[in-house]
């Protein structure tokens, strides 16, 4: 079996998601959201890690882990937290020596799961069932059907034929 991570990083929520790969299909075995209260930083950025940490190792080993790369808009204060959730996040991978890690942008990801790379975030969610065998409905949350499709489209482009002879050629 084989297993991608996807992590949907933010300072007052964060996503997570897991696909794994079973009979020639993909399965959403966790899609979830830590919605956070209003804390100080230091308080949420506490929370945060325990809850990743607790997560990522109870689905551990993985393929890789997959992050959306962070945007950084025109509030530099919002940039720089999420800059602290992220290396959060790499901490708590390589204290579990988790070495395939894929920083992927929204492009990446949309383009991924609709075919399109500027497709709202309602279409990548409403597209999600086409691609995954799913055994409960998703959340009602934003940051969990991103985590799942973060996870998908790692998943996919591990997996694509690119990929696949890129690394055939780089081995010989």
């Amino acid at each position: 079996m084989y297993r991608w991570i996807g992590v949907d990083l933010g300072s007052q929520a964060v996503g997570f998601g897991v696909v794994e790969q079973k009979e020639g299909g993909y399965v959403l075995a966790s899609c979830e959201a830590l919605h956070l209260p209003p804390k100080a930083l230091r308080e949420r950025l506490s929370i945060i890690h325990a809850w990743l940490k607790a997560k990522i190792q109870s689905y551990l080993p993985a393929e890789c882990i997959a992050m959306e790369a962070p945007f950084v808009g025109k509030n530099a204060r919002s940039a720089l937290t999420l800059g602290l959730v992220q290396g959060l996040l790499w901490g708590i991978l390589l204290e579990n020596g988790q070495t395939e890690v894929f920083v992927l942008s929204p492009a990446e990801i949309k383009r991924a799961i609709t075919g399109r790379p500027h497709a709202p975030k309602a279409q990548v969610a409403a597209m999600l069932p086409h691609h995954l065998k799913l055994y409960e409905p998703l959340p009602n949350s934003d940051h969990a059907t991103d985590a799942a499709a973060i996870a998908l489209a790692a998943a996919y482009l591990q997996n694509s034929a690119i990929t696949r002879r890129l690394t055939k050629r780089a081995e010989r």
